[in-house]
């Protein structure tokens, strides 16, 4: 029998919500994929936790809806969140299917593992322990992108979790740190997570990969960059109000619906044999959740495109908030024309972070050697004043 906790109401902001739903929802999805992809059952189960505080959060966001409808045009105006709730909670259940594959024994090929690595950094989980040379050592100071070629995506410490901590974040002993990138970078942080300073690399059998496989696996992970990306524009239309943005979920939601039909028809043709059914299954049902996440995106759009007309207390916040999401184009004239992510120091230089470019109908997700051109569309988020800086670097010389 399920045993289900009684949650009490807490006078949380919508908003705030909405941004902590956001953020889980995009890692479950990461862990997710790294669980059945990895074979990993720690991450697995990270991934079923997060849905129990997905589940709480959409509980809080709908006392908080109902305490605030004081009326008929109240519970009109407030239609449009519990919408998005529905759709968190559809986003949470996939993430939970993928991760259950691996609970359940249902494993992606060892080839297909291998080929994915090729093509897709890696995410991976560690516990510190006491003897770490991390333990009390803010992330400024450690510097693991520079030192290892790893990102820490997220700690958690007992229940709490923070996600993208800040460069003054400390990592404690006994905390839980979820990092990402290349499996090289990933070996020498578990040996840091350890204590340990050296471990001999362990000598592996070489796998031939072939190009069937390969395309299999890139196809997969534009499926998984591509949902994960239509949340993020998907939440940021919300929270914002942007149309734009919504537009583009709306857009991507089809190349999807393309991109999962070209997946399924590959993973058929791949000459699976009967004695590996259950690796053929777990491609399929990994192609199926991701395009569930994908709709779900689709329906928090689609709140917006309907021209439904947030609450006024969430109107307000959008108002007070000091962070936005921006659309620009980048001219012949632009001083970033030419230049990849890492050169522009778009961040340093306005305070906003690249969530995309779009190039025609392709969407990049930004890496540091992503080169910029005339044309493309930079989607962005951060702080309000950064706005017209990113414009100006956008068009001007």
């Amino acid at each position: 029998m399920i045993k289900f906790r009684k949650i009490e109401y807490e006078a949380v902001s919508v908003r705030e919500l909405l941004k902590e739903m956001k953020n889980l929802s995009e890692l479950m999805i990461d862990l997710a994929y790294s669980a059945t992809l990895f074979h990993s059952y720690e991450l697995g189960e990270e991934v079923l936790e997060l849905e129990e505080r997905i589940d709480t959060l959409v509980y809080l966001l709908n006392m908080n809806m109902m305490i605030a409808a004081r009326d008929s045009d109240d519970a009109e105006a407030l239609v449009g969140i519990a919408e998005v709730a529905a759709a968190t909670d559809k986003i949470s259940d996939a993430a939970a299917d993928v991760a259950a594959l691996v609970l359940k024994g249902v494993a992606v090929h060892p080839i297909m593992r291998e080929a994915f690595k090729t093509i897709e950094e890696k995410l991976a989980r560690h516990k510190i322990t006491a003897s770490s040379l991390l333990v009390n050592k803010k992330l400024e100071e450690l510097d693991l992108a520079a030192e290892i070629g790893i990102d820490i995506i997220a700690i958690r410490r007992g229940k709490k979790w923070t996600i993208n901590p800040g460069k003054d974040e400390k990592i404690r002993e006994a905390d839980i740190v979820f990092a990402r990138g290349a499996p090289r970078g990933i070996e020498k942080l578990s040996d840091l997570a350890k204590g340990k300073t050296k471990r001999p690399a362990p000598v592996k059998d070489k796998i031939s990969i072939s190009r069937r496989f390969k395309t299999i696996a890139n196809k997969l992970a534009q499926l998984k960059d591509t949902s994960e990306l239509m949340i993020d524009l998907a939440y940021s239309s919300i929270l914002f109000n942007r149309s734009e943005l919504a537009e583009e979920v709306q857009e991507l939601e089809n190349y999807v619906d393309d991109l999962h039909t070209e997946f399924e028809l590959l993973v058929l043709s791949s000459g699976f044999k009967p004695k590996e059914s259950k690796y053929f299954l777990g491609l399929i049902r990994l192609g199926v959740a991701t395009e569930m996440i994908a709709d779900a995106a689709q329906e928090i759009a689609q709140v917006v495109l309907r021209g439904l007309k947030p609450h006024p207390i969430l109107s307000q916040v959008i108002e007070e908030a000091e962070e936005t999401v921006t659309r620009v184009q980048v001219s012949d004239e632009s001083s970033l024309k030419g230049k990849t992510l890492k050169e522009a120091k778009i961040p340093e230089e306005t305070g906003m972070w690249v969530l995309v470019i779009r190039r025609g109908k392709r969407f990049i997700r930004p890496k540091p050697k992503t080169l910029i051109k005339s044309g493309d569309y930079i989607i962005a988020s951060g702080y309000a004043e950064g706005e017209e800086d990113l414009v100006r670097l956008a068009t001007q010389a």
